[in-house]
């Protein structure tokens, strides 16, 4: 004797969880077919950025000009100048307008030399001062000429000095040569790194 249909109500319970899972399956498969083409498309996206350019180093202008500043090559610039202005935005912030000038110009607080570190790429500024540490408690003898050493002066006790150089050339030459003495500990040229209220002179 052949069995009874199923009523509608038990095909329903029959049928109805296995086309639900069926249901949950497509979907999780869709789900995951998405989230593997969006990882594939980042892949393939981030394999087609080209790789960073290296920036370009601004070369040294002047093997001549170029003095050690603690271990950082410290560039002179010999026919730039700086002017001080104070900035119009009341702010009280010192930007620095550069302009071209003769290489013998003389630099001083209020028309500053311009020299760029390499060591840092960036800019800064000299009055021409130069302070040097004598060692063993010495102090600057007779061969402290002022020719060679203009502006000599005490700075701090017991013996810190400061000379003041008058030109970029003149600047280079007597913090080489405080740095070739033996009596000398150690030798700082004075920078300021302030802000340039105009684009570097093309050196």
């Amino acid at each position: 004797m052949a069995p009874a249909p199923a009523s509608a109500s038990a095909r329903r319970r029959l049928t109805g969880p296995v086309e639900l899972t069926g249901l949950m399956g497509l979907a999780g498969r869709a789900a995951l077919a998405a989230v593997a083409a969006a990882v594939l498309g980042s892949s393939v996206a981030g394999a087609q950025l080209p790789p960073p350019v290296p920036r370009a180093l601004p070369p040294v202008g002047d093997p001549s000009m170029v003095i050690d500043d603690r271990g950082a090559p410290l560039e002179v610039l010999p026919t730039q100048r700086a002017t001080p202005v104070v900035s119009s935005s009341g702010s009280g912030h010192i930007a620095h307008q550069v302009t071209a000038v003769a290489a013998s110009a003389p630099i001083g607080p209020q028309q500053l030399g311009v020299v760029f570190n390499h060591a840092l790429q960036q800019q800064g500024y000299i009055s021409g001062e130069i302070t040097f540490k004598m060692k063993d408690a010495l102090a600057p003898g007779s061969d402290f000429g002022a020719a060679q050493y203009p502006g000599l002066r005490k700075l701090l006790n017991p013996n810190i000095y400061v000379v003041v150089a008058r030109t970029p050339a003149e600047f280079v030459q007597v913090v080489k040569r405080l740095q070739q003495r033996t009596d000398v500990e150690w030798v700082e040229p004075i920078v300021n790194y302030g802000r340039s209220g105009a684009p570097p002179v093309r050196r």
